[in-house]
């Protein structure tokens, strides 16, 4: 708690850009199923760890490299998943963003 204080003062004084950090998607469809499309933009090169988790188990990495400046979108079979809540996310050396989704297929 005290950590997102401190960051959220950052903010407030300009130290932080949030054009630093990747943008990432929420997913078009709620419930989730089917091929997913996970959309996320980097606002530089930059090295992206993408996966989805339960229960904070890891379940799947979809990507974990170097992505360039722009738009990306990676593609996961939510076939793959039993029915239930996960959370998606990228991880970067500067952020670690997650988004919750349920999978219903």
């Amino acid at each position: 708690m005290i950590a997102y204080r401190a960051l959220l003062r950052r903010f407030q004084r300009g130290q932080v850009q949030h054009q630093d950090f990747c943008e990432l998607y929420t997913l078009d469809q709620e419930p989730a199923n089917g091929e997913l499309a996970f959309y996320f933009v980097c606002p530089a090169s930059t090295h992206v760890r993408f996966a989805i988790w339960q229960n904070k188990q890891l379940v799947a990495e979809l990507a974990n490299q170097e992505f360039e400046k722009g738009g990306h979108i990676l593609r996961y079979d939510s076939a793959k998943l039993a029915n239930g809540v996960y959370y998606y996310g990228i991880i970067t050396a500067q952020q670690e963003t997650k988004k919750r989704m349920t999978v219903s297929n």
